[in-house]
């Protein structure tokens, strides 16, 4: 046999790797995690749910798109809600596979305190793959069971396919997948013993190590990633907000080459380099997840300070898709009339009267290029900052909002912690400094904690 794959040599699984360089991002990676914790936990309840969907949504859409596959983003949400009893509603139509992604990221976050084995794995397989029995019953692929035959990975097509993997044969998968669950388990932060991995290394050799030996006929590459987010999530009290597939997505090519490069035989078991790309690749991941909690705080912020304007049903309907897609949709682009006329079906004076109106309201902003290039903007209300110093006397209805934001902080805050915490301490003195001796701000705040005794000031 010629040795050619990773798993064909004679050191195979003792997998190496050069931890020169990885302190560094693996500190940046934990302390972005840690301030992406603290942001978490300040959300309410309703903010909260949204950025749980909002970021799984993220990771199934991309880790779909990794494959080649466009879901209905929609479907997706809607599945997710579901599975999270936030939505009651039936879907309208088939969507097997939105419905399949949904369910196996839900399930993934589900178990993140549970060992990894075959049940729980068969059953993502089972879980991705819900409802498309017959199309893999033609390709002889059993649901929910490890392939008994050989796999190949092809790029190209036609007879320009070129076979750049293949893994190892069917009857060795269930010996190799037994030694990744060993190793696996026994590196997790949960397990009181010394072999533990941190979270993004041992994120990327379990991805790596899974997808070499391929143990199933179809949707490796995703189960691949929902293992290494399993493995990360691992090293949290509460699975943390992000999505590996997105920045993956981002970096497809890279992706693809550096699986290829690592998975070919080395001189030794060596993914110095995969491991280096993945855990970059994971800190990215994080500061792409604060940006899009940064965007829900910001969106929550704008309807709180608009819940009093008035709006039509034309400028409501716009309003709200400025916030459908984050930060890669209208938030970026801008609306200008000729858009505006199509989404709403309106003429074109009664589009001009109402981004006139929207302008006027505080909703929106005009570009600074006029005429036929003109467009609008959300006009996203920044929140003041807490620690503002006023002079006493000086504009009492900013300072009543602040107090007010602040009172909210202190109550979110003792909901999650359900005790004292440093944030806690900090919040209430803040409140203090602003309230500046007015009683009847001081009896609000003795009111919240007098209310809640597990929490004393």
């Amino acid at each position: 046999m010629t040795i050619k794959y990773n798993w064909q040599h004679a050191n195979w699984p003792k997998f190496t790797y050069q931890s020169s360089g990885l302190h560094k991002i693996i500190e940046e990676y934990t302390r972005i995690s840690s301030h992406l914790q603290g942001q978490v936990s300040q959300l309410n309840q309703d903010n909260r749910s949204e950025a749980y969907i909002f970021l799984m949504v993220e990771e199934a859409i991309n880790t779909s798109e990794i494959e080649g596959e466009n879901l209905n983003r929609e479907e997706v949400r809607s599945s997710v809600a579901r599975y999270l009893d936030l939505d009651l509603s039936q879907p309208k139509g088939i969507f097997h596979k939105e419905t399949g992604i949904a369910s196996l990221l839900i399930d993934v976050r589900r178990n993140f305190t549970s060992e990894l084995s075959k049940e729980m794995i068969c059953n993502w397989h089972k879980l991705l793959l819900t409802g498309q029995g017959s199309y893999y019953a033609k390709r002889e692929i059993n649901i929910g069971e490890y392939r008994t035959g050989s796999v190949d990975i092809v790029s190209g097509s036609g007879d320009y396919e070129e076979v750049v993997f293949e893994g190892p044969p069917g009857d060795i998968v269930d010996s190799e997948m037994k030694a990744f669950f060993d190793w696996y388990n026994s590196t997790s932060h949960l397990n009181d013993n010394s072999d533990y991995v941190s979270g993004p290394v041992r994120s990327a050799i379990a991805h790596m190590w899974f997808t070499s030996i391929h143990p199933f006929g179809d949707g490796n590459g995703r189960i691949a990633r929902a293992i290494s987010e399993h493995a990360l999530f691992q090293d949290f009290d509460i699975p943390p907000l992000f999505s590996i597939s997105t920045a993956i997505n981002d970096n497809r090519n890279d992706y693809y080459k550096m699986l290829a490069e690592s998975s070919r035989i080395h001189p030794s078991v060596d993914l110095t380099n995969w491991v280096k790309w993945f855990v970059e690749i994971t800190k990215n991941a994080q500061i792409d997840a604060k940006s899009k909690i940064d965007f829900i705080l910001k969106k929550s912020i704008f309807w709180d300070h608009h819940k009093e304007t008035k709006l039509n049903k034309r400028q409501q309907k716009i309003t709200s898709k400025f916030f459908e897609f984050g930060t890669r949709g209208l938030i970026k682009t801008g609306i200008n009339s000729e858009k505006y006329q199509a989404m709403t079906g309106c003429s074109s004076a009664t589009a001009t009267r109402d981004l006139k109106a929207m302008v006027e309201k505080g909703i929106l902003v005009p570009s600074q290029s006029g005429g036929r290039s003109l467009r609008y903007f959300i006009n996203l209300v920044e929140e003041k900052p807490v620690f503002n110093a006023f002079q006493k006397g000086h504009d009492k209805n900013l300072i009543e909002v602040s107090i007010n934001k602040l009172l909210d902080d202190i109550v979110r805050n003792i909901n999650f912690h359900q005790g004292q915490n440093k944030q806690l301490a900090r919040l209430i003195d803040k409140y203090k400094a602003f309230a500046d001796g007015e009683q009847a701000h001081l009896e609000k705040l003795d009111n919240i904690l007098t209310q809640l005794p597990s929490t004393k000031e």
